[in-house]
């Protein structure tokens, strides 16, 4: 069957309608459109430039600098200076001032596992007597408190400067400023824990040993040994559950009949002659405190005659003795202008290294033989 003509006309007629131009407005405003949308698109599509990055000269030659051009900064002989066939130098180069030994007193080096190392196998304080137990719990709980870890890290510093080459007394000397300051907090609030208590008191041991082997340790050495004595009668008391249980006057007496031999007096030749020393030091004695210091000392070579342990006895009690005095005494008595009070003190580690010749067994093992190579007055 045939299409009908008619429609075929029409739809003839309805396509040409639809693919005949535009009218002149339409034309016009469809032009319109089209640029508006060039342009957005342009826009859209534009980018912002970034600015390369380029290198700033700080240190160029001298030759840049002064033409005031960039410099490279290679070496012998930057490019510019190259191409123009010129001399280049540059100025000297800055010394970086020296940094801190470390910047945070909390972390470890491995400096301090080798002062750690020397302080637990030949470092140990040699008081309280006999206390190598107690020695070793204390270096197990020093990671618990940072004061006890840094006066433990300075003795062990300090022990190996004494008895070897190497040279660690800026350590030294840093970790002990920390502990210092962190036991002076503790001490400004005493904790109530038998522990953090033996913690303190360790870490006082460790700083009255080092200061007996750093220069010009005397006073330190004095006032920690002060300031120990105070704090175990007045903040401790009770010792019997210390890992120090020993160290009481009662226990260090106690402890050194053990340590003693009588059979060595019959050479008073060292003790004779600080009896001799003692009274030539008696004119300058004048202070009422240094009267009683000067007295008890000369108690000691009496003892002596009597037996090695009694000698012992007094001189521990020679040893805690400054611990009685007052403040403005104490203080009289480290001031190193104060002549009479040093000799004092002098003869106080003079008779120390004679009471140990005698009393103890030449096969007693010394934790702490910097005391019997070297005075601290050194």
């Amino acid at each position: 069957m045939m299409p009908d003509s008619s429609s075929s006309s029409s739809s003839s007629s309805s396509s040409n309608a639809s693919a005949s131009p535009a009218s002149p407005e339409g034309s016009e405003s469809a032009a319109r459109l089209s640029d508006a949308s060039v342009v957005a698109a342009s826009r859209e599509s534009r980018q912002p430039l970034s600015r390369r990055g380029h290198f700033k000269s700080r240190m160029g030659c001298f030759n840049c600098k002064r033409r005031r051009v960039k410099c490279n900064e290679l070496r012998p002989q930057c490019s510019p200076c190259r191409r123009l066939a010129l001399d280049c130098s540059y100025p000297p180069t800055p010394t970086p001032a020296a940094s801190p030994i470390r910047s945070n007193p909390s972390m470890l080096s491995l400096e301090d596992l080798r002062f750690y190392h020397q302080f637990i196998t030949t470092a140990i304080p040699p008081l309280p007597l006999k206390a190598e137990n107690g020695w070793m719990q204390c270096a197990a709980m020093s990671h618990e408190y940072d004061f006890l870890a840094h006066a433990v890290l300075g003795l062990g510093a300090s022990h190996i400067t004494r008895h070897t080459n190497a040279d660690f007394n800026s350590q030294a000397l840093q970790h002990r400023l920390v502990a210092i300051k962190q036991v002076n907090e503790q001490l400004s609030n005493p904790p109530s824990s038998q522990q953090s208590l033996d913690a303190i008191l360790a870490a006082l041991f460790c700083l009255i040993t080092q200061a007996s082997l750093i220069d010009d340790g005397l006073a330190d050495y004095m006032t920690i040994i002060r300031g120990g004595h105070l704090i175990v009668i007045i903040i401790i008391g009770d010792m019997s559950k210390s890992v120090f249980p020993g160290f009481t006057i009662e226990g260090h007496n106690s402890m050194a009949a053990t340590l003693t031999r009588e059979d060595q007096r019959d050479d008073m030749t060292d003790m004779n002659d600080f009896e001799m020393s003692l009274r030539i030091l008696e004119p300058l004695v004048q202070a009422s405190y240094e009267h009683k210091y000067y007295g008890l000392m000369s108690q000691i070579p009496l003892a002596m005659q009597r037996s090695s342990l009694q000698a012992w006895v007094v001189f521990s009690n020679l040893f805690q003795f400054p611990a009685t005095f007052s403040n403005e005494e104490f203080i009289e008595l480290v001031n190193p202008e104060n002549y009479g009070s040093r000799l004092l003190l002098i003869h106080m580690f003079l008779v120390d290294y004679v009471i140990a010749a005698i009393c103890l067994s030449p096969d007693t093992p010394i934790r702490a033989p910097a005391r019997k190579h070297g005075m601290i007055l050194a």
